[in-house]
């Protein structure tokens, strides 16, 4: 009986050591929602426009700490928008580096330290193409500001 408890004890640890490995390789995959608040700079009219988003993403991080995310949501003045990027973790902090379709903006964004339920994100964004264009909605730069609430962690 004493032998039978020994491996019991022993598989279970084995078992909680595994999963500890697993979640500490840095594979991960988070759902969640995020609120966006920043100013783009209109260059045709040489002046500053608020906006906002409500966004709903995913972010995917293999054991490499490679990160690939979307996003896609609501905003104004644009209605829809959306994000799609890669990047690197480095410890807690994400930067990644993508796409915005609508309005047209090549994006840099990183991350703040991770807290319970969420954590801070900042983006800067260009748009190389002509501002005047209806894809960038006259935008040549914007600056964010925004925060991610998790809805799935660490799956």
């Amino acid at each position: 009986m004493k032998k039978l408890s020994l491996i019991l004890l022993l598989s279970f640890f084995a078992y909680v050591h595994g999963q500890a490995q697993e979640t500490s390789n840095g594979k991960s995959q988070n759902s969640f929602n995020e609120f966006n608040f920043g100013l783009a700079y209109i260059s045709d009219e040489n002046f500053f426009f608020p906006g906002a988003s409500f966004l709903w993403g995913k972010t995917y991080i293999n054991e490499n700490n490679i990160i690939f995310e979307y996003e896609a949501g609501f905003a104004f003045p644009t209605i829809v928008t959306g994000k799609l990027g890669v990047g690197k973790k480095f410890n807690n902090t994400k930067l990644v580096l993508g796409i915005r379709p609508f309005p047209f903006n090549l994006f840099i964004q990183s991350s703040f330290t991770n807290k319970k339920n969420g954590y801070w994100v900042t983006s800067v964004e260009f748009n190389p193409l002509n501002s005047d264009n209806s894809i960038s909605s006259g935008s040549r730069a914007t600056l964010n500001f925004g925060y991610r609430w998790y809805l799935t962690k660490n799956k």
